[in-house]
């Protein structure tokens, strides 16, 4: 399994699967009811290829665990019954939990096994800034091709899957677009332009961040942020991604410019508030702000 390929496979199929099974009797259908029920032949005139691309994002539903297979019968998992009937928002972070997991994030460089390829490209990304994230997969910069190679130096392989980049092609790059939206990692500008933005999957975090507490030490914040979400700064995903690129280690003493806007649009939206206390250890910002503690807003809570 890779996320990124085929690039058929995308977040919003997998949660109209998820919706479709949560809706059956005793949450578990027959692949080719399923495979008709989302993707009807005679509302196509290419039912072969929609009903592919069904199969692709169906399979993708079990290998990234939110259903399970007995033969040609799939059947939802318990957690992914619960998430349906919460909506799409309650899928859409299941999702992300799911492909951040450690079971789905264990394959070695260069390996597109699991969700390894969308991890390691969504760690890299979230390392830019508005401006000097690419915009395009080649030509002129910022592309991805050419930010990858002076990060990561040149390709190692003409095979896609030995590329030792986060994200091999033009076909990929347009998956992961589509993938980074969905999970809550990014957006698009009205040019269509792919803006790093975790702001969404960071708010949806601060519960499992915070839990009983109502006030984090600026480094424990950071760092139980990393956890939940370990793409981000100091996550194990993001210094899986630092081992093999080709920046100072000065680069990673303070956070990204992705996560210094987060930061600041959750204060805005009161749902953290920040402070510097004496003589306590603080977390530096790409801005040259700091903070020494987090604090979840109480009308957020």
């Amino acid at each position: 399994m890779a996320l990124l390929n085929p690039p058929e496979q995308r977040a919003s199929m997998i949660s109209i699967i998820v919706l479709y099974l949560a809706q059956c009797r005793d949450q578990c259908d027959e692949i080719p009811r399923i495979v008709d029920a989302i993707s009807p032949p005679s509302l196509t005139d290419s039912p072969q290829k929609h009903q592919l691309d069904a199969n692709r994002n169906l399979t993708s539903v079990i290998e990234i665990g939110l259903a399970s297979r007995d033969g040609d019968r799939i059947t939802l998992k318990p957690e992914s019954t619960s998430a349906a009937t919460k909506g799409t928002s309650a899928i859409a972070t299941l999702i992300r939990q799911r492909v951040l997991s450690e079971d789905l994030n264990s394959a070695p460089w260069g390996s597109q096994a699991g969700a390894r390829d969308l991890t390691n490209a969504l760690a890299w990304f979230l390392t830019f800034d508005s401006t000097t994230a690419p915009a395009r997969w080649e030509g002129d910069p910022p592309s991805a091709r050419l930010l990858q190679e002076a990060d990561f130096g040149a390709r190692l392989s003409d095979d896609d899957d030995a590329s030792g980049w986060p994200i091999s092609n033009d076909t990929r790059w347009n998956a992961f677009q589509r993938w980074a939206c969905s999970l809550g990692f990014a957006w698009r500008s009205p040019s269509g332009r792919l803006v790093p933005d975790p702001t969404p999957a960071m708010r949806d975090s601060i519960p499992s961040i915070f839990q009983s507490e109502s006030t984090l030490d600026g480094l424990s914040f950071i760092a139980t942020l990393g956890a939940q979400l370990p793409v981000l700064e100091y996550g194990a995903y993001r210094r899986f991604v630092e081992k093999y690129w080709n920046r100072p280690s000065d680069s990673r003493e303070i956070l990204s410019a992705a996560t210094t806007d987060a930061l600041s649009r959750l204060e805005t939206g009161g749902h953290l508030v920040f402070e510097n206390r004496a003589d306590a250890p603080r977390v530096t910002r790409i801005d040259g702000s700091t903070f020494s503690h987090v604090s979840r807003d109480e009308c957020d809570a």
